[in-house]
């Protein structure tokens, strides 16, 4: 859930800093709330399977509270940064999704003796490489 939060601020800061709309679906918003809900679940069945000591629940039902309760904060926040998107007219860029660049090598096992090695052959590197040099394996031997 933290994890989730934290990347969700991370790209609503950049919207913010960047004055572009951010994504009107949050992932990692989302993905923190469904968290929540499975916490949520588990703590009930954990609560309800053992007769345990209140002492013992005590410490994880308090984590557990406060990773909701940064949740709701984040969740909050998100709301408010696309409020501020669109009060201020922050622009709008479509997403761009690039396709997958095809693999351009090859890896081959090399056995010597008690150890393995393997030989990783580019055939070319992509355009933004600086230089646009063509790499070439080192020489084992």
């Amino acid at each position: 859930m933290s994890a989730e939060c934290g990347k969700a601020l991370k790209s609503l800061a950049s919207s913010i800093k960047t004055t572009t709309v951010p994504s009107s679906e949050n992932v990692n918003v989302e993905n923190s709330k469904t968290a929540v809900q499975d916490l949520k679940i588990a703590l009930k069945a954990v609560s309800l399977e053992h007769d345990q000591d209140l002492l013992q629940i005590l410490p994880a039902a308090t984590v557990a509270s406060i990773l909701v309760e940064i949740v709701i904060c984040v969740e909050k926040i998100s709301e408010s940064v696309h409020g501020l998107s669109n009060l201020a007219h922050f622009k709008s860029i479509e997403p761009t999704v690039s396709p997958e660049k095809p693999h351009r090598g090859s890896i081959k096992p090399v056995s010597e003796g008690d150890s393995d090695h393997a030989v990783i052959t580019i055939h070319g590197t992509s355009p933004d490489s600086p230089g646009n040099e063509t790499p070439k394996a080192p020489k084992l031997g």
